[in-house]
C-alpha cells in the first residue's frame, strides 16, 4: 500500500509491592514518551475486560458476549490470571472457577471443567480457588495454580509436581500451607516452574532453581518477629532462569539470584499503603522486560509504575473502571503485515501477529465499481471477496484502518450499508465536495455538544457520548450549534467504513473485530483541500464519528511530514487526542529508528501522539508485495 499510519492504544496492569529502594525513577506521573523499547504490556480487570498499552487488543469477555459481572450474561466467577503467547499475537484469561478464555491466536487446551472439577461449587468442585496462570515457551499450553498449591497442567504443559508433592496438604489439614498461593511462574524452557505463596515462601518444581525467598531475608512471612509489610502479590523471573522477583501490595520489590533490583513505589516516594503518600491503590502483579533489565508493577486502579529499562506506556491513571485490575503480562515486539486495495492480491497465507485491513479502499469495499481482480473478487451485496479473505486471515486480530480523504459516497451502494450514506460529494474534486455535505448530522444534540449512540438497526438510543474528537472540534473554537461541512465529511466517511468493515465481519462470523483498534490513514494521496483548517475538522469528524460507535482506540497513520501539510494552519497545531498510538512508515529496511527516534523530522512523532507501530518494507514471500509492520 502508499504510506499508511497506524496508532495502537494499550493497557495493562501490575500488581505492586514493598522491598528495598536502592534506585529511583521518575513518578509515572511524570513520565511521557514518544518512542518506545520494542515492548509492551496488557492489563486484565477482573470483569474480563482488557486493556493494552503499547500493543493491541484481541478481544475480552465482553466480545463473547459476557457481560462481565453483572448484567444479563455475566461471568461465573472473576477473573484471576492472564497469559500472552509468545509472539504476542494472542492471551488467555483464566476465572476463579478455573474457566479459560482464548483471544487472538491463543488455542483453548481445556480448564479444571475439562477434568470434571466443576468450578467453585457443583458436584465435584476445586478444593480451593484458582489464582493464577502461565503459558509455556511456545504457547501450545499453560498451567492453572490454585491456592492451596494445585497445579492443572494443558496441552503441551507438563506436570512437574505441586505443593502436595511436598507433604503439604494445601490451606487445611495435617500439614497445611503457611499461606496461599498467588501465582505461578514458568522457567525459560517451560520445564520446570514456580509457586509463590502470600508470605514471600517459594517452591520451586522441575528445572526451576531455588535462590531464596523474603524469609531468606529475615522477613518471617506475615506474621513473626519481622513480618513483611504487605502480602506478596507477584513474581516474575529473570530471560535465563537464574533468578526472580517478587512484588507484593504496597509496591515493595524483593530480588534473588540474578534478577537486579530497579526500584520500587517508595523509589517513587510513595510509601506503602500507609503514610504520608501512600499508593491509591494496593499492587496487584509485575511483569519484566524482554531482556530482564526492567520491570513494571501495575495497581488495582490500573495505576503502572516503571523502572529500569522498562519504558512508562501509558495507564489508566484516573479513568473509571468497571472492575479492578488483577493481572499484567508483557507482550514482546509483534510483527506482521498491512492489506489493502494496494496488495489484495496478495495476501498472507497465515495468521499473523499483526493484520491491519483496510475497509474502503478499492476493491476492498462496495464504494466502487465491482474490480477486475481475479484474485480481489467482485463484489456481491455489499461483501468484498478481498476484504473477507483478510479478515478470514487475520481473525479476531484484525485492526481495521480507513483511508480518509477520500470519496465515501458508493457508485454501487448496497441497501444493507443505509444508516449515513452521504450524497453530493465530488469526487477527488480539490475541494473534496466537502462543502456539499451539508451541516445534518444523526443524533447530534447541538446544546450538548453530544451524539446519541446509534442502535444495530440505525435509529438512536438516549445514550449520548461526549467524544475526544467532538472536544477538538470544541476546542478549536467551532460553535455546539451545528458542526460544519467539513467535520461532517469526516463523520460521514467514517460511518460508512465502519458500516463496511460490520457488514464483512458479520459474514466472516468475526462480529467482535469492529471494537478493536481503529485506525484513520492520514496521508497525501488522499483528496485534501488546499485549506489544513477545514482537513483538521474532517479529521476530527472521523474520530468523533468511530469513538460515537463505541471503538475505544483510534490511531492514526500518517508522516510527521505529511501530517504538517494536510493539517497546515489548523487551530491549536491540529492537535490529537491524549495518549493517541500513531503508525509510521519508515523509509528504511528497518523499524528501529523510527522506534527510537532517530529517523529524522519526516518520521517523529505528529500530533502529541506516540509511535506504537512502524510500517517499514514490503515482502514477496507470498507471491507478490505485502507492507511489513512491527510494533515498538
Amino acid at each position: 500500500m502508499a504510506i499508511s499510519l497506524i496508532l495502537v492504544l494499550a493497557a495493562i496492569a501490575i500488581p505492586q509491592a514493598q522491598g528495598r529502594t536502592t534506585s529511583t525513577s521518575l513518578p509515572p506521573s511524570h513520565l511521557t514518551s514518544t518512542t518506545t523499547a520494542s515492548a509492551g504490556y496488557l492489563l486484565a480487570g477482573a470483569d474480563g475486560s482488557v486493556y493494552g498499552f503499547g500493543t493491541q487488543t484481541y478481544g475480552s469477555t465482553y466480545s463473547d458476549g459476557i457481560t462481565g459481572l453483572s448484567g444479563s450474561h455475566p461471568l461465573n466467577a472473576p477473573i484471576v490470571g492472564m497469559a500472552a503467547t509468545s509472539n504476542g499475537g494472542g492471551y488467555w484469561m483464566v476465572g476463579k472457577d478455573g474457566g479459560v478464555f482464548n483471544f487472538g491466536n491463543a488455542t483453548n487446551y481445556g480448564s479444571t471443567y475439562t477434568y470434571g472439577i466443576t468450578g467453585l461449587s457443583g458436584s465435584h468442585p476445586l478444593n480451593a480457588p484458582i489464582v493464577g496462570m502461565a503459558a509455556t515457551p511456545n504457547g501450545k499450553g499453560y498451567w492453572l495454580v490454585s491456592a492451596d498449591g494445585g497445579v492443572f497442567n494443558f496441552g503441551n504443559a507438563r506436570f512437574y509436581g505441586s505443593t502436595y508433592t511436598y507433604g503439604i496438604t494445601g490451606l487445611s489439614g495435617s500439614h497445611p500451607l503457611n499461606a496461599p498461593i498467588v501465582g505461578i511462574v514458568p522457567t525459560a524452557n517451560g520445564q520446570g516452574y514456580w509457586l509463590i505463596a502470600a508470605d514471600g515462601g517459594v517452591f520451586d518444581f522441575g528445572n526451576a532453581g531455588f535462590y531464596g525467598s523474603t524469609y531468606t531475608y529475615g522477613i518471617t512471612g506475615l506474621s513473626g518477629s519481622h513480618p513483611l509489610n504487605a502480602p506478596i502479590v507477584g513474581m516474575a523471573a529473570t530471560s535465563n532462569g537464574g533468578g526472580y522477583w517478587m512484588v507484593a501490595a504496597d509496591g515493595g520489590v524483593f530480588d534473588f539470584g540474578n534478577a537486579g533490583f530497579y526500584g520500587s513505589t517508595y523509589s517513587d516516594g510513595l510509601t506503602g499503603l500507609s503514610g504520608s503518600h501512600p499508593l491509591n491503590k494496593p499492587v496487584v502483579g509485575m511483569t519484566v522486560t524482554p531482556g530482564g533489565h526492567g520491570y513494571w508493577l501495575v495497581a488495582a486502579d490500573g495505576g503502572v509504575f516503571n523502572f529500569g529499562s522498562a519504558p512508562f506506556l501509558n495507564s489508566l491513571g484516573s479513568q473509571k473502571i468497571p472492575a479492578p485490575i488483577v493481572a499484567m503480562v508483557m507482550v514482546p515486539q509483534i510483527h506482521g503485515y498491512d492489506v489493502s486495495n494496494w496488495n489484495c492480491q496478495d495476501l498472507p497465507n497465515s495468521p499473523q501477529g499483526l493484520m491491519f485491513v483496510e475497509t474502503n479502499g478499492y476493491p476492498f469495499s462496495f464504494d466502487y465499481a465491482p474490480p477486475n481482480s481475479p484474485s480481489c473478487g467482485v463484489p456481491s451485496g455489499g461483501i468484498s471477496q478481498g476484504l473477507m479473505a483478510a479478515l478470514q486471515i487475520a481473525g479476531n486480530a484484525t485492526q481495521p484502518f480507513v483511508y480518509l480523504g477520500d470519496n465515501p459516497s458508493p457508485s454501487n451502494a448496497n441497501p444493507a450499508v443505509t444508516d449515513f450514506v452521504p450524497s453530493g460529494c465530488a469526487n477527488n474534486s480539490t475541494d473534496v465536495g466537502l462543502a456539499a455535505v451539508g451541516t445534518s448530522l444523526p443524533g447530534w444534540n447541538s446544546t450538548t455538544c453530544q451524539y446519541d449512540e446509534p442502535t444495530a438497526t440505525g435509529t438512536f438510543a438516549n445514550t449520548p457520548v461526549t467524544t475526544q474528537g467532538c472536544q477538538l472540534y470544541v476546542d478549536a473554537g467551532h460553535s455546539c450549534a451545528a458542526p460544519g461541512a467539513n467535520f461532517n465529511f469526516g463523520w460521514q466517511q467514517a460511518i460508512f467504513a465502519y458500516d463496511t468493515a460490520t457488514l464483512n465481519a458479520n459474514a466472516a462470523n468475526l462480529p467482535s473485530i469492529v471494537r478493536n483498534t481503529w485506525w484513520l490513514d492520514i496521508e497525501s494521496g488522499g483528496s485534501w483541500t488546499g485549506n489544513g483548517a477545514h482537513n483538521y475538522d474532517a479529521i476530527l469528524g472521523s474520530i468523533a464519528a468511530l469513538e460515537s460507535l463505541g471503538v475505544a482506540n483510534v490511531g492514526f497513520y500518517s508522516t510527521n511530514y505529511q501530517w504538517s501539510q494536510i493539517t497546515a494552519g489548523a487551530p491549536n497545531g491540529a492537535a490529537l487526542p491524549s495518549g493517541s498510538p500513531l503508525w509510521v512508515p519508515d523509509p528504511g529496511a528497518s523499524p528501529a529508528s523510527v522506534c527510537s527516534g532517530t529517523a529524522g523530522y519526516s518520521y517523529a512523532p505528529f500530533g502529541g501522539g506516540t509511535i506504537r507501530y512502524v510500517q517499514y518494507g514490503t515482502t514477496s514471500q507470498f507471491g507478490g508485495a505485502v507492507d511489513e509492520d512491527a510494533s515498538c
